[in-house]
This record gives C-alpha cells, sequence and structure tokens, in this order.
C-alpha cells in the first residue's frame, strides 16, 4: 500500500473510531494532458483529471460515494472500525466522506465567491469561528459545528455557501481534490477542539427556507375540464405520488415508468409539457433523488420522455408498476451508489 493509501486508511479508521459515520468516495485521477482544438488546426495543450467512476461527464470528481462499497451512498456510512479498515484495503485511494447530522453539521464555503460573503455577514454581524475548520482542496473551507437537527439547505442570502446536516456527508482530510491539493486540518482547528454552537443569525437564515414537505399524495389544482382532461389530471397526481414515495432502490424506474406515461399524455395534448417537467423534477426531489443522482435523474426523465412522446395516447395499463415496460437507461457502475443496482 502507497504511503498516501495508508494515510487514508489510518484517517478513515481513526474518524471511525470517534464515532463519526465514515463511507468511501470516488477519488480523483491523476492529472494528465490533452491537446484542445482551438481554431483551425492550432491545438492546446490542457490539464485534465478524471474521477475514479471513469465517467467523462463527472460533475463531482472525486466527491462522490463509491457504489460497489456503498450501494446506497451515506445511509451506508458506518462506524464499524472492521468494515471501514476494508473498505479502504480494497480502494485504498479512496476519498473519505464523513456523514453530517451526527457529530457534527459543517457549514461548506465554497470558493472565493463563498468566503467573500461569510466574510462579509462576520464583519457586518461581529461573528466568530473557533471549532474544527479544514481548508479543501478546492480553496474553500469546512466550518464545523454542533449539530442542529436541521438537514442540507442553501442559507438565505449566502451566495457558494451551504449547510450539510441530517442526510449530507463532506469530504474530510487528507483526501485529495480533484486540483490536486488535499483537504487538510487547519493547526488547532481539528477534531480535538469541540464543534461550536451555530450563531443565531446564520440559524435564521437557514430556518427560513421553505421546509421540504414529507413524501405523500401529490395535490394538483382542480379545473373544469372534460372527461379526458380529468382522466390526465389524476394519472398526472397518480404518477407524481408514485414517484414521490418510491423507495430507495426503485426510485429511477419509477421515475423513467412515470415519465415514460405522463408523456404519452402529452403527446395527444392532454398535458402541458411544462407543467409534466416541473412537477416530475418537484417529485424526483421529495424522493430524494434528485439531490442525490442530479445526472442519472436528468438521463432518465430525458429517457421517459423520448419514448413516451413516440407513443401518443393513454398508457396501456393505468400506471402500473406491475405490468412489464421497456427498460430505463442503462447506469454505469459508477452510478448505482443510490439505487442498489
Amino acid at each position: 500500500m502507497t504511503r498516501p493509501g495508508w494515510e487514508l486508511r489510518v484517517a478513515a479508521a481513526g474518524y471511525a473510531s470517534r464515532g463519526i459515520p465514515v463511507l468511501p468516495l470516488h477519488y480523483p485521477l491523476a492529472h494528465r494532458r490533452a491537446l484542445q482544438p482551438v481554431v483551425g488546426d492550432l491545438q492546446l495543450a490542457v490539464e485534465r483529471t478524471d474521477c475514479s467512476c471513469r465517467d467523462p461527464d463527472c460533475g463531482q470528481p472525486g466527491k462522490h460515494p463509491l457504489g460497489s462499497l456503498v450501494p446506497h451512498g451515506v445511509k451506508d456510512a458506518t462506524t464499524n472500525r472492521a468494515r471501514v479498515l476494508a473498505w479502504w484495503s480494497r480502494h485504498p485511494r479512496a476519498n473519505i466522506g464523513l456523514a453530517t447530522g451526527h457529530r457534527f453539521d459543517v457549514l461548506d464555503v465554497d470558493g472565493p465567491g463563498g468566503e467573500q460573503a461569510i466574510r462579509e455577514l462576520a464583519s457586518t454581524h461581529g461573528l466568530q469561528s473557533s471549532g474544527p475548520l479544514v481548508r479543501t482542496g478546492g480553496g474553500g473551507w469546512h466550518y464545523y459545528l454542533a449539530p442542529t437537527g436541521l438537514g442540507n439547505v442553501h442559507p438565505q442570502g449566502l451566495e457558494h455557501v451551504d449547510w450539510r446536516g441530517r442526510g449530507g456527508y463532506v469530504v474530510a482530510p487528507p483526501s485529495r481534490h480533484a486540483s490536486g491539493h488535499p483537504y487538510q486540518w487547519i493547526p488547532g482547528r481539528t477534531l480535538e477542539v469541540s464543534p461550536g454552537e451555530i450563531p443565531a443569525l446564520l440559524r435564521s437564515r437557514l430556518e427560513r427556507r421553505s421546509p421540504q414537505r414529507s413524501p405523500g399524495p401529490m395535490e394538483l389544482a382542480a379545473t373544469g375540464a372534460d372527461q379526458g382532461d380529468r382522466y390526465a389530471r389524476a394519472a398526472l397526481a397518480e404518477e407524481l405520488t408514485r414517484v414521490a414515495t418510491a423507495p430507495v432502490g426503485h426510485r429511477n424506474r419509477q421515475l423513467w415508468e412515470a415519465t415514460r406515461n405522463l408523456y404519452n399524455l402529452v403527446a395527444t395534448g392532454a398535458l402541458d409539457h411544462r407543467e409534466v417537467d416541473h412537477e416530475l423534477l418537484a417529485a424526483a426531489e421529495r424522493c430524494g433523488l434528485l439531490e442525490q443522482e442530479p445526472r442519472q435523474t436528468h438521463r432518465t426523465l430525458a429517457s421517459g420522455r423520448q419514448v413516451g412522446l413516440t407513443h401518443p395516447g393513454r398508457p396501456r395499463q393505468p400506471t402500473s408498476p406491475e405490468h412489464t415496460h421497456p427498460s430505463p437507461p442503462a447506469r454505469a457502475a459508477s452510478e448505482r451508489t443510490k439505487e442498489g443496482r
């Protein structure tokens, strides 16, 4: 095992020993130079970083759960030291994710924009921080604070700043960022220091956000429509409810089937495609799929939309998932992190 791999393994086991749920994340691969065409035959050599998931379009290199080990993402995070050691024995270069909302929450300040927003807030209101603090590999900051019971939200009025609470996680030192730089604890601000309480001003900005509704029947505005339109409205409400309440392991398929069925109706003019798109995204957000797998969610929507539009009319059966349907788009191994496939 290389020294970086050994350091990651020891650190991950150390976090677990502190009672912090740990999960393995994908990691950035070595930088490599590639030629990119600029004008005509002129080519420019650029640095490129790949993610270990091998997806050339990965939007979170080195930051998303390693699905072969944790198929349900952060839900599989554990404090079991033996399991953690086994994970890093199999993937010694895996970055380290720490589940938030248990021992601490984290204020995630992203790059210069987020740093400026926090500086202005702190200077205006006299805010101070003394708890654990990490300098991220991307030039941002992770402020570790006492758990609040809040979920993952965006503080009102603070650009490039996010709150990681229940259901979230952060990348922890000595993981490496796609830039090649490591995440580092600030001296004297490690986990040996107790997380501080969240300032009342910041908490108020978090709690002003509209609370996420619990999954339940989706309600749509009533219309004075004819029987055909009433069928379409009922089908829309039914499909949205099924997506919003779909259990982990079935969410992607349910979203694809709902999209296909509803676009059967869009193709006849019974439903407006703008409303269907908006409501499907809202339902995917309610079941957690949009937040956890945004790229795959949009691919599923695009595939279901394409199939649905080619077959105008009512679905052959009233949207029952027990019936056999064409399969949703194939998912790469790196994209199975939340649905357990």
